[in-house]
């Protein structure tokens, strides 16, 4: 049996063959150029706007239990209006936001696009900040093919006096209000 013919290229010995495998499986690119940083992957996820679908907008938040002090996780929507991030809900009563008037300190956790445990805080909004969020939160919401999964078309009125509100501010400076384009 012969042995295989050998290919020297700079002090390194290999097959024929596996020079071959070596042209074959080599990278397109550098592994440097394709890949997204934390930072990009997290701005990008971020970066929800009107047309966003329901699962770039959903997120996991862990607050403290108002009364239990333990940790609670839940998923919600988060919505960004004017470059600025908000939590609200239906207009009933939410642990959720209970929890923050309790303890404002809260983590949102990032699932779509990139995994990423943001520490923020829960910030009160002015009236006619609250107004101008709920009024844009509802245009989402009253969507046809949003409003087919709530069952109802929503009331200004009725979310203005008892849906729950708070601006998420992220400890990190970095994350805080983005331009509505980014």
């Amino acid at each position: 049996m012969e042995a295989p013919e050998r290919a020297t290229d700079s002090g390194t010995v290999t097959t024929k063959q596996e020079a071959g495998n070596e042209r074959r499986h080599a990278p397109r690119r550098r592994a440097a150029d394709r890949t997204v940083t934390p930072d990009a992957a997290i701005a990008r996820a971020l970066a929800i706007g009107p047309d966003s679908s329901a699962a770039e907008r959903t997120i996991d938040i862990t607050t403290r239990g108002a009364r239990s002090g333990l940790p609670r996780r839940i998923e919600i929507w988060f919505h960004r209006v004017d470059g600025r991030w908000y939590l609200t809900g239906m207009p009933t009563p939410r642990s959720w936001y209970a929890n923050l008037r309790a303890d404002p300190r809260f983590v949102v956790h990032l699932k779509h696009g990139v995994q990423a445990d943001l520490p923020a805080t829960a910030a009160p909004v002015d009236e006619p900040t609250r107004r101008r969020v709920i009024t844009a939160v509802l245009d989402l919401q009253n969507r046809p093919e949003i409003a087919a999964r709530v069952g109802r078309r929503q009331s200004l009125d009725e979310w203005l006096a008892h849906s729950p509100l708070v601006e998420i501010v992220f400890d990190d400076e970095r994350l805080r209000t983005r331009p509505a384009s980014a």
